[in-house]
């Protein structure tokens, strides 16, 4: 009689670990370095994104920037074909994420994406590039930035692994976010280019996101505050969790960084205020104002968007016929006002929301 071994157990839970957990993690279904955040140039205000994704064997980019003085929204999705190798998985070696794989198109007109950073720190000196061609416009906008994290990585949650019970990368999900990355370099809008600065904020994730039949659906606020706090807002869409309403407080959670690194992870009330706005292509609504409450610090924070229209959106076409247009996400670049342990406060924010 054949014995069968035993299946392989689980991927245990652990604390994160970086610089390892920076690498890409092979056996996670999802996974993705989203960068986001404000730059200037010259008091000129650009909210950004630069995010590289793997859904099983589904790769994608969303790149977009936010031109306020402007009152311009340049955004691209992207399908690469998928490639197991794009994005390094061993920590012995210099870091990078490349879509597509192995290296950017010579083409100026095809998108693209590079980050890339030296083994001995890869939260230091990330160089991040970007390519994309705006969907409405057509304008090229390109992206040549680097960022280098100061301090601790904040750990989502208070641990950075949700649900904490015992499971692994099938079940679990792993989230840390580099919250004071120094950024400097330049971005070009169709040839006109800025040099730019400022300090910026990247999530990475992996684990498990859901799945198609059940995806995760998020209302989330970052914010960066002048006191040296950043805060990790957010609150799901369904579950037993109502929709959100006007003036209408709801409940959410906050991760909350001191500058020293110590994490809270607490309870917190977000409420929907001031104006709205409709997207024309999908038919969405968004919130373009929150005030944010939390209790356990006597903070009471609004986060406003500085621009309407920064919705994602993806067209499906069929010979250069459009026959279907879908809302991916609202990414858009905020502000930050209100008080915190009954002082007042002011930073810069990002208000993202994913809305059934």
């Amino acid at each position: 009689m054949t014995v069968s071994p035993p299946p392989p157990p689980p991927d245990s839970i652990r604390p994160l670990r970086l610089p390892t957990d920076q690498y890409l993690h092979p056996s996670a279904p999802t996974e993705w370095w989203w960068h986001t955040g404000t730059l200037t140039a010259n008091g000129r205000i650009f909210g950004f994104e630069i995010n590289a994704a793997g859904f099983g064997e589904f790769l994608f980019s969303q790149v977009m920037l936010t031109d306020v003085a402007g009152k311009a929204h340049y955004s691209q999705v992207t399908n690469y074909p998928y490639n197991s190798a794009w994005a390094q998985s061993d920590a012995t070696k210099d870091w990078y994420v490349n879509l597509p794989y192995p290296a950017a198109p010579s083409s100026s007109a095809a998108p693209w994406v590079t980050m890339n950073a030296p083994q001995i720190d890869p939260t230091g000196n990330m160089v991040v590039k970007a390519l994309m061609v705006d969907d409405a416009t057509k304008k090229v906008v390109t992206f040549d930035l680097t960022l280098s994290q100061q301090g601790p990585p904040m750990l989502v949650w208070g641990t950075g692994i949700k649900p904490s019970n015992p499971g692994g990368y099938q079940t679990n999900n792993f989230y840390y976010s580099l919250t004071r990355l120094q950024a400097s370099g330049s971005i070009s809008i169709d040839g006109v280019s800025y040099a730019v600065q400022g300090v910026t904020w990247m999530d990475h994730e992996y684990g498990f996101f859901g799945t198609p039949a059940n995806p995760i659906k998020w209302i989330l606020q970052d914010m960066q505050l002048d006191n040296g706090v950043c805060i990790s807002n957010y609150a799901t869409i369904g579950d037993g969790q109502l929709p959100l309403m006007m003036n209408q407080p709801s409940a959410s959670q906050a991760t909350v960084q001191f500058a020293d690194g110590t994490t809270y992870f607490v309870s917190t009330f977000l409420t929907p205020r001031g104006a709205t706005w409709l997207s024309p292509v999908s038919k969405k609504l968004y919130y373009l104002e929150f005030q944010i409450d939390i209790p356990s610090f006597n903070a009471s924070i609004v986060v406003t968007t500085l621009l309407p229209d920064q919705e994602f959106t993806t067209t499906i076409k069929i010979f250069g016929i459009n026959l279907l247009t879908t809302s991916e996400v609202y990414e858009g670049v905020a502000s930050a006002s209100g008080t915190f342990l009954g002082q007042p406060v002011s930073g810069t924010a990002w208000n993202e929301q994913a809305p059934a």
